[in-house]
């Protein structure tokens, strides 16, 4: 996965890692003159990145990271679901009240399983960047 970012910060020994600045995009493209939906602007992400090509600061470059994240966002957004539709159609044997109850914990764990995951990527560095070319 790419994205566009810009540079703001050097490394302070040669070698280190770039800080960049990406612009999130949202579905809508964040053409808000068109629409007037938008409630606001989301904040801008701030990553370390490998650069294997000079930069300086100010540059726009491209930046790719690998697919991990899109294992990360599918594991927070759609676990929950999963295990709230398991925890409501598993005791079907149950009266309704319970069976929403039981898919109601299921999402509870699902989110409380998203949350580990995040800390533990966030600690262990999972997701990468590196910059491919400067723009």
């Amino acid at each position: 996965m790419t994205q566009t970012a810009t540079v703001t910060a050097l490394p302070a020994v040669p070698g280190g890692l770039v800080e960049l600045t990406v612009v999130r995009q949202t579905a809508c493209g964040h053409s808000c003159d068109g629409c007037g939906r938008c409630a606001g602007r989301t904040p801008d992400l701030v990553i370390q990145a490998e650069s294997g090509v000079p930069v300086a600061l100010g540059d726009r470059v491209e930046v790719y990271s690998d697919n991990k994240v899109l294992g990360f966002a599918a594991l927070v957004y759609g676990l929950p679901v999963v295990l709230f539709l398991l925890g409501y159609l598993l005791p079907g044997s149950l009266p309704e009240p319970w069976r929403y109850a039981c898919g109601g914990v299921g999402f509870l764990l699902g989110l409380a399983a998203a949350v580990l995951c995040d800390r533990w990527a966030k600690g262990r560095a999972a997701v990468t960047y590196q910059i491919v070319r400067k723009l």
